[in-house]
């Protein structure tokens, strides 16, 4: 028996011995982190650029990407589709509902004004080497989650490099979250890249030997000319400036020209490269990341619309600047220890006057209307006004001062004014404050998309929602954005890289997926207020 015993002990040590080490010598680095991970968005880029224009794309920019893996049906579930919410959601994985960011601007009611997202006067502009300017400056001070960065930075104890860059500052800076590095964007009126004291208290003498050798000059003297490949251009020229007797170049008219040409992808691809250089990313013992949003996209979107030659031809010279920046990428650090993702803040609608030349919808939204329509309801039942305070995009904010004056039931009211902007023709939803607070709202895709923008600290009374093709745009010949729909809402999402599986996939996903994505590769907690999964089908 007691032979037996020890037998028994003799054996199972001999199979702990075998197990324990099998075990702690599985993949002890895992996971495998890559030396950097690129975050590229670019603003106003629908998801059928990619196709529509891929025939005219060269070897190594768009069509590089899409050899990853590569997601043909992405589509943010808020109805919040502008520049602002859109960043902050890619990075954060959240929607409006949780990370605050409900609109680019919003009514405050505090204040009493509109604030801008990112706007901080306790910081200042940083223009040079020498010290802050007196202008008053920007911080992710209303991001109420954290993002891929920020986990990044924490995990390693702040070793991990975040940089971020944009020409817009609001891109910048709700991309690289609380705890960047470095943001920079781009200054028109002066020609700098600069940043805020929220970051540092000087440019760093790189990015202020940049600055000095006006790297829009070598924009002078040309023209935006369509390029000989770009699909109905015929190669004519799109745009051209013109100056005045004995004005110097670059002079502020010729900076205003340029800063709305394609030229200048090409300007803030060169900062991230010296950015790469001078910053030493990807050349650090921990993963380093930079978040990039190409902005010029979007402003050419809004001026001529998405089907238009000056859109084509942006998206082709796009193309040939990001293969000329991932080439240089390549010599740098080496693509192979390079993760890359690609997707848009947000989409777009055609022009008023596309719509309605090709018969899709109304065209231009009476939002004028809407905000007369809901005065008026509210002044016939309760008496006289002001009953609304603020209108934006999304959003009526009625007067509270109003509501007491008049003994009126916010709830009530709210009521009112929905059913007044309802009643218009261009209209196709409205949802009060009460009925997001209450958990009242209807069972639609609508209401949740409305839901997942809603933030009870900072949105407005009434979330209205125009039809379809129903563009809230001043002028028939500009785009615009904002909208719950497809033309909105769809955008691309790509993983390129070593941890990703290759492919098309039909698999519907959103775009808060992308950091859920890459907090699961490189084993980070994920972020906050992350509301996505991660795409386990990409990654190998």
């Amino acid at each position: 028996m007691l032979r037996r015993l020890v037998l028994c002990v003799l054996i199972t040590l001999v199979l702990v011995g075998w197990i324990v080490p099998a075990r702690t010598a599985a993949n002890p680095n895992f996971p495998n982190r890559p030396k950097l991970v690129l975050v590229l968005v670019i603003d106003q880029f629908r998801y059928d650029y990619l196709m529509r224009f891929r025939p005219y794309f060269g070897a190594g920019g768009f069509n590089r990407l899409l050899e990853g893996a590569v997601f043909t049906d992405c589509r943010y579930d808020y109805a919040s589709t502008i520049t602002g919410p859109g960043h902050a959601t890619l990075l954060t994985g959240a929607y409006s509902n949780i990370h605050g960011i409900i609109e680019n601007d919003w009514y405050d009611r505090e204040q009493k004004q509109e604030i801008y997202c990112v706007a901080d006067p306790a910081t200042r502009i940083v223009a040079d080497r020498d010290k802050a300017t007196d202008a008053p400056g920007f911080s992710p001070r209303t991001l109420n989650a954290s993002t891929l960065s920020d986990e990044l930075r924490m995990a390693t104890n702040f070793r991990s490099k975040a940089v971020s860059i944009s020409l817009k500052e609001r891109a910048a800076i709700l991309m690289g979250g609380h705890t960047a590095s470095a943001a920079y964007w781009y200054d028109t009126p002066s020609g700098r890249f600069v940043s805020s004291t929220y970051y540092m208290t000087a440019l760093p003498a790189w990015v202020d030997d940049f600055n000095r050798q006006m790297p829009a000059k070598k924009y002078c003297g040309q023209k935006w000319q369509a390029l000989p490949e770009t699909p109905g251009a015929g190669g004519k020229v799109l745009s051209e400036y013109q100056s005045s007797s004995n004005e110097s170049c670059p002079s502020p008219r010729f900076l205003s020209w340029v800063d709305n040409t394609p030229f200048m992808s090409e300007l803030e691809l060169g900062f991230a490269s010296a950015a790469i250089h001078n910053e030493h990313l990807g050349r650090g013992p921990d993963t380093d990341i930079l978040t990039m949003s190409l902005s010029l996209n979007d402003y050419v979107g809004h001026r001529f619309g998405p089907y238009s030659e000056e859109v084509a031809d942006t998206t082709l010279r796009t193309d040939r600047y990001l293969a000329a920046f991932l080439n240089d990428l390549d010599k740098q650090v080496g693509l192979a220890n390079v993760l890359i993702t690609l997707s848009a803040d947000h989409g777009v609608a055609p022009t008023p006057a596309f719509i309605q030349e090709h018969k899709l919808g109304v065209g231009t939204a009476q939002t004028k209307a809407v905000r007369s329509a809901a005065e008026k309801a509210l002044t016939d039942a309760f008496g006289p006004g002001p009953w609304i305070v603020s209108q934006d995009e999304l959003y009526l904010y009625l007067d509270r001062d109003t509501i007491k004056r008049q003994n009126a039931s916010e709830s009530k009211a709210e009521g009112i004014a929905a059913e007044a902007a309802s009643s218009q023709p261009d209209v196709a939803a409205a949802f009060t404050r009460t009925q997001f607070l209450t958990g009242t709202l209807p069972n639609s895709p609508l209401a949740r998309k409305a839901a997942n923008s809603f933030h009870p600290k900072r949105s407005g009374d009434v979330f209205v929602i125009f039809a379809p093709f129903a563009v809230p745009s001043s002028n028939p010949t500009r785009a615009t954005h904002g909208t719950p729909w497809n033309y909105d809402e769809q955008v691309p999402l790509i993983f390129w890289g070593s941890a990703f599986k290759p492919g098309f996939y039909a698999n519907a996903c959103q775009p808060i997926d992308l950091a859920a994505t890459l907090a699961a590769v490189l084993g980070l907690t994920q972020p906050s207020g992350t509301q996505g999964i991660p795409l386990t089908m990409a990654i190998k």
